[in-house]
């Protein structure tokens, strides 16, 4: 009898074990298109680095733990807000409740393991991209700024886009909230992607996300930051000194100072500017590091969450366009870029977009991908 239950008993896991694996491999199926991706990207980056003897550390690892971090404060935030919701709701029992909850989410475990598994991968597709912006100035030297300064004060009637900016949002008030919203950009970016990570109702929507995503930070962070090598205005007098926004900078610091001196916040901005510049300087291969203008990755990215929210919610897709306007407005009203970066980037990200879309529908021709 013993024997028939220890039977039955390794029986049952061997199933579960079985289920397990192949839900695990259906999920990884699903997403080949990001592993592919990642795994020709990673060889062909790999092996540039070998062959040009780049004194840029290659890293695999480098936003490990920022993804590590994201993951555990994303975690903590949610568990906070879903107790502090169940309190609300007066839920009698809130602590089963909310283990009740969060088995939900852990179990399968398959389905956890293959999230891991995509981080992982993102993690990697992060540290591509940090790698080769670091070696932009190496692939081509800085020297299209002139070109997109004069391109810049053509398109605005002869006037340079930050003094446009500036003259309508004056006050240090105005600066510190563009700044604000610069920042909280980042946060948007995790919530959306880690977002889409989970989301799996609308896989096509989900797989146009994840892979405009991806390709953006390489097409334009990547291939066209290369071929449109320049640095911004923030670094423009560093590079050469061109001292040709000089009173900008001037401007950010007063700004800065007078904050500061009355117990406000900064502009972080201008703190951020001198990291990256340390980090050029230095050739050092961390998060966020190398100096690049053409394209705005933050404009592109900020395009890309307008487009993807939407899709999903009118409403909110309204709210996204908006954020993307503050977010083109605050790349040049801090320094960080000029203004056609993010003209450009709102057509290379809605043409990345559409030609994902496009081919995702080649694919299931039945389903809505643009």
């Amino acid at each position: 009898m013993e024997q028939d239950n220890n039977y039955e008993l390794n029986l049952s896991w061997q199933k579960k074990g079985v289920a397990f694996f192949n839900q695990l491999r259906e999920d990884i199926v699903a997403d080949k298109s990001i592993y592919f991706y990642c795994l020709i990207t990673t060889i062909l980056l790999y092996a540039l680095a070998v062959y040009l003897k780049l004194p840029v550390q290659y890293s695999f690892t480098t936003y490990l733990e920022t993804l590590y971090l994201a993951c555990y404060s994303a975690g903590l935030v949610w568990c906070s807000y879903y107790y502090l919701y169940l309190l609300v709701r007066r839920e009698k029992h809130p602590t089963k409740q909310f283990l009740r909850k969060l088995k939900t989410i852990v179990f399968p475990l398959s389905r956890t393991c293959s999230i891991l598994i995509l981080l992982l991968a993102l993690n990697i597709v992060f540290s591509n991209y940090t790698f080769l912006k670091s070696i932009i100035p190496l692939l081509h030297p800085y020297g299209v700024d002139q070109s997109l300064i004069e391109l810049d004060r053509w398109l605005h009637f002869g006037n340079d886009p930050w003094v446009i900016t500036h003259a309508i949002f004056s006050s240090p008030w105005a600066s510190l909230a563009i700044n604000t919203a610069y920042n909280a950009w980042f946060f948007f970016m995790w919530v959306t992607l880690f977002f889409f990570v989970l989301y799996k109702k609308a896989r096509v929507l989900r797989l146009q996300f994840l892979l405009t995503f991806l390709l953006t930070w390489m097409i334009n962070g990547s291939l066209f930051a290369t071929t449109f090598s320049s640095v911004g205005p923030c670094y423009l007098e560093l590079l050469n000194g061109d001292d040709l926004f000089a009173p900008l900078m001037q401007r950010l610091n007063e700004q800065s100072t007078f904050l500061e001196s009355i117990g406000a916040f900064p502009l972080w901005a201008l703190q951020t500017q001198d990291y990256l510049w340390q980090g050029y300087v230095t050739q050092v291969n961390g998060i966020g590091s190398g100096i690049s203008a053409m394209p705005s990755m933050h404009v592109s990215i900020a395009v890309l969450m307008a487009l993807c929210t939407y899709r999903l919610n009118k409403t909110l897709g309204y709210f996204a366009c908006a954020f993307a306007v503050i977010i083109q407005i605050g790349s040049v009203h801090l320094g960080w870029h000029y203004a056609v970066d993010g003209y450009f980037s709102v057509l290379s990200t809605l043409a990345i977009w559409k030609a994902v879309g496009w081919a995702l529908t080649s694919r299931a021709p039945k389903t809505k991908a643009t």
